[in-house]
């Protein structure tokens, strides 16, 4: 039995059900590690649900998707399986084995809403994980910079969404969040979905990508030519920021108590209000963000997490996703090959992503 499902099965009593249903990919894929049951790309919802007893597992799925289910995907402990006609519905196949009192991930009538707790639940990597996430991360940072270097004057937002997409799904990456923007789309928008606006000058690529149910979110930023001098002042001190914000990571701390540092590193370098104009990130795992971190988010930091973190100025950004051990914080989304602002904070030297300048012309 996996450490996970036994997490798991002891919440319930915590929780007072008899029973727990999960249909959400992100769940899923962390209880199996790395299983998703889903057919429509973008769905949250799978189909195919795993319903958790104290004692046992059901595997219920559509008839027409058990086989590739079955075949394809992660189980790492024994299920009781339920067919149901794909014309039928999860609400059929329940009525044999549905108990008293059930939670579900999802809306479904008659149970009772436990998603909000999962998330929490959900940290903690293991060994495994951790070398899944970091050479995701290596292949998600090496796939931005290969199609960074390529950007000439007059290329549109879409036809890098496509080189990047393209490349990610040759490597088994889902590309969940791609954001392009070109020119002065960087300060009007703070998510830039691509679209037909041609490169000039300069350009921002975000990618959030996921494979075998984790996540990793990255920015970079490409100048045509030298950026004018208030652009590198610009990035300097979001860099200054982004490298308080991890000096403060910690073991313990309470997040309330961390997003009152990030509070203080825009003040203290000259926005004491930029941290209102956009969310600064959050834990990620099996999720592109668990939750967004707010000042009012409760709990605390805890360890073998990854964490995806996104300060930004007006017309810049800097964001990349870490781990968070014991031993200190660790980059995931860096491929050895960028240009870097190197920034020292109490004994401790931080790396953050500067500007590519790419020439004038080709």
């Amino acid at each position: 039995m996996s450490e996970r499902l036994e997490t798991l099965q002891r919440a319930l009593a915590e929780w007072q059900l008899d029973a727990l249903l999960l249909t959400r990919r992100d769940n899923i894929a962390w209880l199996t590690q790395g299983a998703s049951y889903y057919v429509v790309e973008r769905a949250e919802i799978g189909v195919g649900s795993l319903l958790i007893f104290p004692d046992r597992v059901w595997l219920l799925a559509p008839e027409n998707e058990m086989p590739r289910i079955l075949a394809e995907e992660p189980l790492p402990f024994a299920c009781e399986i339920g067919r149901y006609p794909w014309y039928g519905s999860l609400e059929t196949a329940l009525a044999a084995c549905r108990p008293a009192r059930l939670g579900s991930d999802a809306p479904l009538a008659s149970t009772l809403n436990m998603e909000p707790r999962l998330p929490r639940l959900r940290q903690g990597l293991n060994e495994d994980e951790k070398q899944r996430f970091r050479q995701l991360g290596r292949e998600a940072a090496s796939i931005v910079e290969e199609v960074a270097r390529t950007l000439r004057p007059g290329i549109s937002e879409r036809d890098v969404e496509a080189a990047i997409v393209g490349r990610c799904l040759a490597r088994g990456i889902r590309p969940v969040c791609t954001l392009v923007a070109a020119d002065e789309r960087i300060a009007l928008y703070k998510h830039p979905v691509p679209g037909t606006k041609r490169l000039a000058r300069k350009m921002l690529i975000t990618l959030g990508a996921e494979r075998l149910g984790l996540n990793v979110s990255l920015t970079r930023m490409v100048h045509i030519g030298d950026p004018d001098e208030a652009l590198k002042q610009r990035i300097g001190a979001l860099a200054s920021i982004h490298a308080d914000m991890l000096q403060a990571i910690a073991i313990n701390r309470r997040w309330q108590d961390f997003f009152a540092q990030i509070q203080q590193a825009y003040r203290r370098h000259g926005w004491p209000e930029g941290w209102r104009e956009h969310h600064q990130g959050g834990p990620a795992g099996y999720g592109c963000r668990d939750w967004i971190v707010t000042p009012d988010t409760p709990g605390s930091i805890a360890a073998d997490t990854a964490h995806a973190w996104n300060p930004t100025l007006s017309g810049v950004k800097s964001e990349d996703t870490l781990l968070v051990t014991e031993e200190g914080v660790e980059w995931l989304t860096r491929s050895g090959d960028w240009p870097l602002i190197e920034i020292a904070r109490d004994g401790q030297r931080w790396q953050l992503a500067d500007w590519l300048i790419l020439p004038l012309s080709s």
